[in-house]
């Protein structure tokens, strides 16, 4: 393999905490290293990348277009090297000590007790403490090592690594849809239909895909919940159309014809969730070991997904787009 360019990988992080901060003494402190140390990686780094990444003068930092550019490209890549070394750290010892981890509401107790009781059956020198939260948690500030949410994050203290895409599908109580003055049959019908809106993480946009079309949506909300569960009795009782994932839980509701799909041509982008961790902690062996058992529970929630599908005839039966 070639290598084209040679640089010091903690030269990105000093340089993704300059840009962050846009001060190079707040950036030290932070690393927790002389600022005189900063100036000089921040030097060998645009020596060595042939470009200037910075701009400074008596009063300001600011970045140049092209450092921009290398900033969002350097959260990646610092992310993907610790990825690579936690990998090796993790093959070396058994995973020990205590994780501390917040899980979201919306992915549900079953998921998170089957990930937990999994990763302590797999490793017992761990020991786990899970918290179900109904917002998003700061992994620092709230005393986490493991955040699981929406993500990626343009953060370069934080790691965030993708564990499952939700997929959401629109629908409705087939009463609410036969009371409109007429069909759904395209996007921009939702902007003046009441909309439930799943609400983890504050207000969000939506936006539907049918071949290479998109449409982004802005209904008015008339009900707004953190749970799925809460959404789905909203949309049952008639309440507006809503979105909810095609895994399990509309299942009985889809079958029996209590909830019908909406738009069912068009599909919901999916809410990517990822676990999210302190960039200091990417050696960690039990981080490393959590996010491979978050993983392997997805897959083996698909798995019994996709039997829930077939009906005992093995036909398969309608679970949305």
């Amino acid at each position: 393999m070639k290598q084209n360019l040679a640089f010091d990988l903690d030269a990105l992080l000093v340089f993704g905490k300059v840009v962050e901060s846009r001060s190079l003494s707040k950036a030290a402190t932070l690393l927790g290293m002389p600022k005189s140390t900063v100036s000089r990686k921040l030097t060998k780094l645009e020596s060595d990348l042939g470009i200037k990444l910075l701009r400074k003068n008596t009063h300001q930092l600011t970045v140049t277009d092209l450092g921009e550019k290398v900033y969002s490209h350097a959260v990646n890549i610092l992310a993907e090297a610790n990825g690579v070394r936690a990998l090796v750290e993790s093959s070396k010892q058994e995973p020990q000590g205590e994780l501390r981890v917040a899980m979201p509401v919306f992915i549900g107790i079953d998921y998170a007790s089957r990930v937990g009781a999994t990763f302590l059956q797999r490793y017992p020198q761990s020991r786990l403490d899970i918290r179900l939260v109904d917002s998003m948690v700061d992994p620092i500030k709230d005393g986490f090592d493991v955040v699981f949410g929406p993500g990626p994050l343009q953060d370069s203290t934080l790691i965030a690594r993708k564990v499952f895409d939700l997929h959401l599908f629109l629908c409705a109580a087939p009463h609410f849809v036969e009371r409109l003055a007429e069909p759904i049959t395209a996007p921009s019908q939702l902007n003046d239909v009441p909309f439930i809106d799943f609400g983890f993480g504050g207000p969000r946009k939506f936006t539907v895909a049918r071949n290479k079309r998109r449409f982004e949506l802005s209904p008015p909300v008339r009900a707004r919940a953190n749970n799925f569960q809460v959404c789905k009795q909203y949309i049952l009782q008639g309440l507006g159309v809503g979105a909810m994932p095609t895994q399990i839980i509309c299942t009985n509701e889809l079958r029996e014809g209590s909830i019908v799909p909406v738009l069912a041509d068009w599909a919901l982008e999916p809410l990517a969730v990822h676990m999210i961790y302190p960039f200091e902690l990417s050696f960690s062996t039990l981080i490393s070991a959590f996010y491979e058992t978050a993983c392997q529970i997805i897959v083996e929630n698909i798995a019994r997904s996709r039997d829930l599908e077939l009906g005992a005839d093995g036909s398969e039966e309608l679970l949305g787009p």
